[in-house]
Parts: C-alpha cells; sequence; structure tokens
C-alpha cells in the first residue's frame, strides 16, 4: 500500500480518471488535522474511511460528520470539500462512472460491517488489477447495503435560517425555544416551523437533536468525556444525554468513543 503524507490539499488526480478496466481505484493518505479549503468535484464517485478521527465533508447541501469506524459515500460530480481530526489514515476508493451509477446519487454516511472494512483494506492493499475488477462487483454491492448513519445535517438557504444555524453551531448548550426563534425572525411560529422545515426537510427540534449529536461525537473525539460533552451541549443530567444519544444514532455514546489503530 502506497501512503502518501498529504501537507496541501489539491483534488486527488485518481478521481478523474475515467477507465471502466479500472472500475475501483484507491488513494491512501496519512492525514493530520488539516482542513480542504477549495471545494472541488470529480467524475469518480468517492468512499472515504478512517479507523481514527472524525471527518467532515461539506457541500452545498449540508454537512455529514463520520465518526471513526465509519465511512462517507460522495458521488461523481459532487462539488464537496473536507476536514480531518487528528492524525490518521484515509483509505480513499474512487469508483469509475461505468459502476458508480449502481451506488446512491446522493452522500450519505454509512456502517461499515467487518466484511466491508476488509474488502476496503483488500483494495488498498492488493495491486492485481484483475483480482481487484472481480471484487469490485462485491465492493458495490455491499456499500449499496450498508446501513446508513444519521450524521447529515441539512443546510438551509435564507439568510436568516442561515444565521441561526450559524449561531447553533457555535452556540449548541442554547435553549432558546422554537417560539422565541420565531419573535426574533418577526414571525409566527407556524410559519417559522413551516419555513425551517421547507428548506432542510427536517423539523427545528429534529434538527437542533442531530446538530447536538454531530457535536457530541466531534468532543468526544477531541478527548472529552461524556459528562463533560453532555453539560457543554445543556444537558440536564447525563442519563438525558445518553438517552437523546442513543434515540439519535441506536447506540449510547461510548461506541463513538473507540477508535482502533489498525489499517
Amino acid at each position: 500500500m502506497n501512503i502518501v503524507k498529504q501537507t496541501n490539499f489539491k483534488p486527488v488526480e485518481t478521481g478523474y480518471v475515467i477507465d471502466g478496466s479500472r472500475p475501483v481505484m484507491t488513494f491512501v493518505a496519512e492525514i493530520h488535522g488539516q482542513i480542504c479549503p477549495d471545494f472541488h468535484e470529480h467524475p469518480r464517485g468517492q468512499l472515504m474511511y478512517a479507523s481514527a478521527g472524525v471527518k467532515k465533508v461539506i457541500t452545498e447541501k449540508g454537512m455529514w460528520v463520520v465518526p471513526p469506524l465509519q465511512a462517507v459515500w460522495i458521488p461523481g460530480g459532487v462539488s464537496h470539500r473536507a476536514e480531518f481530526s487528528g492524525r490518521t489514515l484515509v483509505k480513499n476508493l474512487f469508483f469509475d462512472p461505468s459502476c458508480a451509477h449502481r451506488l446512491p446519487d446522493r452522500c450519505f454516511v454509512m456502517s461499515v460491517s467487518p466484511f466491508l472494512r476488509e474488502l476496503i483494506a483488500k483494495f488498498c492493499n492488493t495491486s492485481d488489477s484483475d483480482k481487484l475488477a472481480n471484487l469490485s462487483a462485491v465492493l458495490v454491492d455491499e456499500i449499496a447495503e450498508a446501513k446508513e448513519e444519521p450524521f447529515c445535517l441539512p443546510a438551509a438557504s435564507s439568510h436568516l435560517l442561515v444565521r441561526i444555524m450559524q449561531y447553533l453551531d457555535e452556540n449548541p448548550s442554547c435553549r432558546k425555544t422554537l417560539d422565541e426563534w420565531a419573535v426574533e425572525a418577526n414571525t409566527s411560529p407556524r410559519n417559522f416551523a413551516r419555513m425551517f422545515l421547507k428548506e432542510t426537510g427536517m423539523t427545528f427540534g429534529a434538527w437542533r437533536k442531530r446538530l447536538k449529536v454531530i457535536k457530541a461525537v466531534q468532543m468526544m473525539d477531541s478527548g472529552m468525556s461524556v459528562t463533560e460533552t453532555a453539560y457543554d451541549l445543556g444537558y440536564q443530567s447525563i442519563s438525558a444525554f445518553i438517552e437523546s444519544f442513543r434515540k439519535e444514532t441506536g447506540s449510547p455514546p461510548a461506541r463513538y468513543l473507540k477508535s482502533s489503530d489498525s489499517q
């Protein structure tokens, strides 16, 4: 496996190679808490996976936060940028349009099963193009059937909602209610709720819960304990935080504190 140490970010050339005889191509990079500030897109779809550190992918439609041991799918042609926390080895698989059309045309964060993890490792460690071509269909099937995780935070288009979202992102412990935000927006609670749902596809309450879960993953990955995270996010008790996290993700926060050094 050839590992590239990323010291500055440029679009990966592998994503631009159109070659049906190489349906899946890989690019492995050692990352040290870096940011890809420029939006870019490539014709190949991209699967990004790392066993440690939180990854963040941003598009005009929203933000996807990727906990350790999970992956994110980015369809070809989608303009995006990425941010990485900590030091980690990022494994990127780029899918030629000839096979990527079988995969979703939207970004999503997915669970990585042990079998899928081994498939990713095999693609990144094998140079036999014939073997990889034979395995490509299996890899596509595994990604298509992977469980989607709730780590997408939809964006809004209106200046008003963007401002409110930015405030909540910077002040996640804020307890201001929908009614109070409506007053600040000089509209009725009903109109505010409708506007939020129309622009994001989520209710205000659901969006704010999702934001707190995403913030929690980032905080815990940076070394904060469950207790510290709960109180920094404005929860009145640790049990309330754990229950809210479990309802959103299906698992308690401790699951997202775990990472593996095995690549």
